[in-house]
C-alpha cells in the first residue's frame, strides 16, 4: 500500500462539499482544506465557505471575517436533531466536560465490637460498621481512548 501525500489526498477529497470536516494524519492541511483551528478568515476570499457556515462558529470582526470551527483537542458529538438525548443544543455549540451524577457506597468491614454501630451477623455475633475512604485515582480529565489527527475544513 502506498503512502498518502497531499496530491493523492486532494484527488480523493475533491468531491467533498465545501464546509466538510475531515481528519488527516498530517501536520499541515492538504491542498483545498484549512485547519479547523478557530481562525478568523476573509468572507470574500472564502465566500463559498462563508455561504455554507455564516457565523455559526463566530462572526470574526463582524464585517470582513468569520471564524472556522475550532476542533483542536475536541471530541465531536452528533447534533441531537430532535432525538431528545441532548435536547436544546444549537448547531456548532460547545459543551464543557462533565461526569454524570452517581453515588459511592460505604464499605462494610469487620471491626472489633465496642466502637461504631453494631451490625448483626448471621451467626448472631455483633460486628461494627466501619467506613472506608477510597483514595482519589485518575488524571486531570475524563476521556475515552483516542488518536489525535488534524481536523480540517474543505473550502
Amino acid at each position: 500500500m502506498s503512502r498518502l501525500n497531499n496530491a493523492s489526498v486532494a484527488q480523493v477529497t475533491s468531491a467533498a462539499p465545501c464546509g466538510s470536516v475531515a481528519f488527516f494524519p498530517f501536520a499541515a492541511a492538504p491542498v483545498g482544506w484549512l485547519k479547523a483551528n478557530g481562525a478568523a478568515i476573509s468572507r470574500t476570499t472564502y465566500a463559498a465557505l462563508f455561504a455554507a457556515y455564516g457565523t455559526t462558529f463566530g462572526a470574526g470582526d463582524g464585517s470582513t471575517t468569520f471564524n472556522l470551527p475550532d476542533l483542536r483537542g475536541e471530541f465531536l458529538r452528533g447534533l441531537d436533531d430532535g432525538r431528545g438525548i441532548d435536547a436544546g443544543r444549537i448547531l456548532g455549540s460547545a459543551q464543557s466536560g462533565d461526569i454524570q451524577s452517581h453515588t459511592h457506597f460505604n464499605i462494610l468491614a469487620p471491626q472489633p465490637t465496642g466502637t461504631g454501630d453494631s451490625v448483626p451477623q448471621s451467626s448472631g455475633a455483633a460486628q461494627t460498621q466501619r467506613t472506608s475512604t477510597m483514595a482519589a485515582t485518575g488524571g486531570a480529565e475524563t476521556r475515552p481512548r483516542n488518536i489525535a489527527l488534524l481536523a480540517c475544513v474543505k473550502y
